[in-house]
């Protein structure tokens, strides 16, 4: 029983690191990249729009 207990505890410290990005990126951060937001060439010219309906 004790065991099992020991297992759980390191799958959750686990879980938690790799959510906290101690053992790589963490995983909210795949496919950001804030270097394209100052690359960008002309930000004035983008217009948002609402979605149409059909």
């Amino acid at each position: 029983m004790r065991v099992l207990l020991i297992l759980i505890l390191l799958a959750n410290l686990g879980v938690y690191a790799l959510g906290q990005g101690w053992l790589g990126a963490r995983p909210d951060d795949e496919g950001r990249d804030p270097r394209r937001f100052s690359q960008e060439l002309n930000p004035g010219a983008v217009t948002l729009t609402p979605k149409q309906n059909p």
